[in-house]
C-alpha cells in the first residue's frame, strides 16, 4: 500500500423470502444466556415497530426486523446491533457508536458476514450499528417512489435506527462514528455532512465523492445515483422502484447539491476524516489463464474483477479529487490508495482493520 496522506496545507428466490426463512428457522436465544445476557426488554421507538427480534450471543449481536410505520415500504428492514464484549459487565456504562453502511445491493448482515466486523471490534468498546439501507438508494430518501413504494431511507436511518438504538441500548450518543464501503462510503460522506453535529468521524472506504456530471467519474457516479433505485427488483421485484427515484429525472438536479460531499467541503472541518481506495488494476486479465485445469471457473472470476476494477477506477479519482478539495480548504484528513486493491471485501476488511484504532480515539474509545 502505498501512503498518499493528505492533510491541510499550510499557507446493495427474493432476499426477502430468503431472510423470513432463515428468521423462522433461527432459534430464540434466552435472555440471561451467554455472553449476551445483558440484552433484552427491547421496546418500539421512534416509529419503528418490531416484527421480529433474534439475538446471537456467538456474535454479541441482536437482530431486529421492523415495521416503520410508512417510512420505507418496499420491504421490511432490519437492524444489527453488535454490542462489545464488555457491555454486560457494567450495567451504568455507555458506549460509543458507530453506524456502519452496506454497499449497492448489500443488506444488514455484510459486514459481519464478509467484514470481519465481530472480530475486528473484540478489543474495541464500541456497539456497531448495521441497518439495512436499500439496494441503490445512496442513502438519500426516494423523493419520487412509485405510489406505495416509499423508501426514505436516509429518515430511516437517521430519525429512525439511531433512536431506536440510543432508547434500547446504553450508548453516548455524543460520541458517534459513521463508516461504509462502496454506495455505503458515499452514504457515510453524504450523511456525516448533512448531520453535522452527530458524527465526529467519517469514513469512506471506496466511496464516491462527487456526483456532479461535469467530470467522467463524476457523471458515473451520478449515472449510479439515478438508475440503482431499479437493483431493488433483483431482490423484491413486485415492490420496487425505478431508475430516477432518488432524485428524479435529472443527473444532477438542485436537490444532489445538498448530498455532493465535494460541494459541501466545509462541513468536514473539525471532523475526524478517513479516505481509502484501491486503483482498480485490470492490465493483468490473461495471467494465469493459459493451462490452467479450470479456466472457465477461472475465466468467470477474472471477469468479476473486471466489473470490480471498473468501479474503483471511477471510484479511485473521485475520491482523490475531494481529498484535494479538502487539503485546500484547510481541512485535515487521512486518504490513502492501495495500489494494486480492487472494489472488493480484502480491500475493505483492511481498510477498516487501519480505520478503528483512529476512529476509536476520536470517539475516546
Amino acid at each position: 500500500m502505498s501512503r498518499v496522506t493528505a492533510a491541510a496545507p499550510s499557507p446493495a428466490p427474493s432476499r426477502r423470502a430468503l431472510l423470513l426463512g432463515a428468521a423462522a428457522a433461527a432459534p430464540l436465544v434466552a435472555i440471561g444466556a451467554g455472553p449476551a445476557s445483558a440484552l433484552g426488554g427491547f421496546q418500539d421507538a421512534a416509529g419503528l415497530h418490531r416484527v421480529g427480534e433474534w439475538i446471537h450471543p456467538d456474535i454479541r449481536s441482536v437482530d431486529f426486523r421492523v415495521d416503520t410505520g410508512g417510512m420505507v415500504t418496499t420491504f421490511d428492514p432490519s437492524i444489527r446491533v453488535t454490542v462489545p464484549p464488555s457491555y454486560e459487565e457494567d450495567p451504568e456504562r455507555t458506549y460509543p457508536v458507530l453506524l456502519m453502511l452496506h454497499g449497492r445491493g448489500g443488506f444488514y448482515q455484510d459486514w459481519t458476514n464478509e467484514g470481519g466486523v465481530v472480530e475486528q471490534t473484540e478489543q474495541h468498546d464500541v456497539i456497531v450499528v448495521m441497518p439495512d439501507g436499500g439496494a441503490g438508494s445512496f442513502y438519500s430518501n426516494a423523493n419520487f417512489p412509485l405510489p406505495g413504494r416509499e423508501a426514505a431511507w436516509e429518515s430511516f436511518i437517521m430519525d429512525q435506527v439511531l433512536p431506536f438504538v440510543h432508547a434500547n441500548f446504553r450508548t453516548d450518543r455524543s460520541r458517534m462514528a459513521i463508516a461504509g464501503l462502496s454506495m455505503g462510503g458515499w452514504g457515510a460522506l453524504a450523511l456525516g455532512q448533512r448531520y453535522y453535529g452527530h458524527f465526529r468521524s467519517i469514513s469512506s472506504y471506496s466511496g464516491p465523492a462527487d456526483c456532479n456530471p461535469a467530470t467522467l467519474d463524476g457523471a458515473a457516479v451520478a449515472g449510479a445515483i439515478w438508475a440503482c433505485p431499479g437493483f431493488d427488483a433483483v431482490k423484491y421485484w413486485p415492490t420496487s422502484n425505478l431508475p430516477g427515484a432518488t432524485w428524479g429525472a435529472d443527473l444532477y438536479p438542485e436537490i444532489a447539491k445538498g448530498y455532493n460531499p465535494i460541494d459541501n467541503v466545509g462541513t468536514y472541518r473539525d471532523k475526524r476524516v478517513f479516505l481509502r481506495t484501491g486503483d482498480g488494476p485490470w492490465f493483468d486479465f490473461f495471467d494465469g489463464l493459459e493451462d490452467h485445469p479450470d479456466i472457465w471457473s477461472t475465466l468467470q472470476a477474472k471477469l468479476e474483477q473486471i466489473g470490480a476494477d471498473i468501479i474503483e477506477n471511477a471510484v479511485h479519482p473521485n475520491l482523490e479529487r475531494f481529498s484535494g478539495a479538502l487539503g485546500e480548504a484547510g481541512i485535515d484528513h487521512d486518504f490513502d490508495i492501495a495500489h494494486g486493491a480492487t472494489h472488493n471485501w480484502d480491500l475493505w476488511r483492511d481498510n477498516l482493520a487501519e480505520d478503528l484504532p483512529g476512529m476509536m480515539a476520536a470517539l475516546n474509545a
